[in-house]
């Protein structure tokens, strides 16, 4: 069996040799001496980034790493990553060591339980107060949003079988969502309790606004958000019927009742505030499938860079499904013992 580690890289540090080192040791010491690691600058600003992964590639034979001219996002990162892999299996990892090499055998052995999917829990995680909010109300909102069972928690250190992997990279629109993807290619996916570390080097790139650009791609595989406008305008519109009603039985026993400038005011604001979120909901989902008509691509990659070893493999066209082929004389065999 062949192991593909994938790396999305982001301005990567020293720390990220580290890592990989690291990474070789646990799974040669797991028999998994079949190895591989396919690494993706995500366009890092950072001057030299470039030339520390290539020497990385040099160091490590076994390497592959994707230069993308610009900055795609993690998602679509693991996504460019995904399409160049040649294991069995695949295992997601940050480049900080905040997901540790030591924990990969702990998602090797819930996978071997059958799972087609394992995803990294963390009982603590070594984020920020308003990071942690953020990943909370995520988790809730994705409940709703993409039928997420509430007691599954996703995050950036998974481990899953090539078969998934197939079927996510035949998404090849330009907004990936690597939930989205999970949900909609399997069931059988299971959690397994990891340790989160605290970042030993430079800080993290996400911005609240990456966050919230990351999260927004939630719309390309649910149209729930557009059912909820039409079910707040109908709420809406029931409360203003009652409300015309009252005022004018209101206006009938009590002619002389000042008029409501103010409340006619706030309820103008109201209905024009929900139309106009109603219309950027919708506005959101027009300029996707804009996008996605006009084939955006999800990451260009401007070189490959191989080591000597990565070098003799290519990668193989989409697999088919697994045949398993049953021997029928051995279920003769059995209908005739049970008739026995």
């Amino acid at each position: 069996m062949k192991a593909s580690v994938i790396i999305p890289c982001y301005n990567s540090m020293p720390i990220l040799a580290e890592l990989l080192t690291e990474t070789e040791q646990v799974l040669e010491s797991m028999g998994l001496t079949d190895y591989e690691f396919v690494l993706v600058n995500d366009a890092s600003p950072r001057e030299g980034t470039l030339e520390f992964l290539k020497d990385l590639v040099r160091a490590h034979p076994r390497t592959t790493l994707l230069d993308l001219t610009k900055n795609t996002g993690q998602a679509n990162a693991q996504m460019a990553a995904l399409n160049y892999v040649t294991g069995d299996i695949v295992i997601n990892m940050d480049d900080d060591m905040q997901t540790h090499p030591k924990n990969i055998p702990i998602l090797y052995a819930k996978l071997q339980e059958g799972y087609d999917l394992v995803e990294g829990k963390y009982p603590s995680k070594k984020h920020s107060f308003f990071r942690n909010f953020l990943t909370k109300a995520d988790n809730v909102f994705e409940c709703y949003a993409i039928d997420k069972p509430k007691d599954l928690h996703f995050t950036s250190f998974w481990i899953a079988r090539r078969y998934v992997v197939d079927e996510m990279i035949r998404y090849d629109h330009p907004y990936a969502y690597m939930e989205g993807l999970f949900l909609r290619t399997t069931g059988s996916i299971a959690n397994a309790e990891v340790e989160h570390f605290e970042r030993t080097e430079g800080t993290s790139g996400y911005t609240f606004g990456k966050l919230v650009k990351l999260w927004s791609n939630f719309t390309n595989f649910t149209v729930k958000p557009l059912r909820l406008i039409g079910i707040l305008g109908m709420i809406l519109s029931a409360i203003s019927f009652i409300a015309v009603i009252v005022t004018v039985i209101r206006r009938l026993i009590d002619p002389d009742m000042p008029m409501g400038y103010a409340s006619l005011l706030c309820t103008i604001l109201l209905f024009f505030g929900v139309i106009l979120i109603g219309l950027g909901i919708i506005g959101e989902y027009v300029g996707r499938i804009f996008m996605c008509v006009n084939h955006a691509p999800q990451y260009v990659i401007r070189r490959i860079y191989k080591g000597t070893e990565a070098a003799a493999q290519t990668a193989p066209p989409l697999r088919e499904p697994e045949i398993v082929v049953l021997d029928s004389a051995a279920a003769e065999a059995t209908f005739e013992t049970e008739a026995e």
